[in-house]
């Protein structure tokens, strides 16, 4: 069963576009992380009995198109739930050109956007073989924007991509306070010389997996 999640998978001009729709992402303030790019059909037909793909063979996402990718929202516990962050990410997907699952009628799916030359290949063509021409690169329109505006945008997208840092238990997401203090009590963290802790998100993940695994109970270093 193949579902990758490999953009050097996509068609060159598709994964080249990919990446451009990452990047305008990440200046826009969105934390997106790209959940399969292609698959074979034995993973379709494990998303199609789920209820998560329309058709039981794969077209657009098959390991020969390579036209489509899906994405989600990476932030733990809240992938899939922010309607907000789908239609801006959609909406930036088809500012570089790519065609949005979210404006389907029959069948929605907001974390899904492929190339389709603008809806003129269908997943019947595709599957026959079909496939459309090459996705043009995506250029940033010229803007009349002020250095200083500009500059605003750069500092926007490098704040953007800085993993945050939490400082204390009240400082972190809801859902870790709880394992956070956990740890704090435990011994397992202790933080600085003022006792300020520094944790990013990956560290409060590897928390719950430790706590899920009951390694945090009893006292650590």
């Amino acid at each position: 069963m193949l579902n990758s999640r490999d953009i050097d998978r996509l068609r060159p001009d598709v994964a080249a576009n990919c990446r451009a729709w990452l990047e305008l992402c990440r200046a826009a303030g969105l934390l997106v992380l790209v959940t399969g790019t292609v698959r074979d059909e034995e993973y379709q037909q494990y998303c199609f009995e789920n209820g998560t793909a329309a058709t039981p063979v794969p077209s657009f996402h098959g390991e020969q198109a390579g036209l489509a990718f899906d994405f989600c929202q990476n932030i733990k516990g809240q992938e899939y739930s922010d309607s907000t962050f789908f239609q801006r990410a959609g909406e930036l997907g088809e500012q570089v050109g790519f065609e949005w699952g979210g404006r389907w009628k029959s069948f929605p799916d907001r974390p899904h956007l492929q190339w389709s030359d603008g809806g003129k290949y269908t997943s019947s063509m595709i599957r026959a073989g079909d496939y459309p021409p090459a996705m043009p690169p995506y250029r940033e329109e010229d803007t009349d924007m002020t250095k200083e505006e500009i500059q605003s945008m750069i500092d926007a997208a490098v704040t953007a991509a800085r993993p945050p840092v939490y400082t204390s238990v009240e400082n972190c997401p809801a859902w870790a306070r709880e394992t956070v203090q956990k740890a704090v009590d435990e011994g397992v963290l202790r933080g600085d010389q003022g006792g300020g802790l520094r944790l990013t998100d990956d560290n409060l993940v590897n928390l719950q997996m430790l706590r899920n695994l009951g390694l945090l109970d009893g006292g650590g270093a």
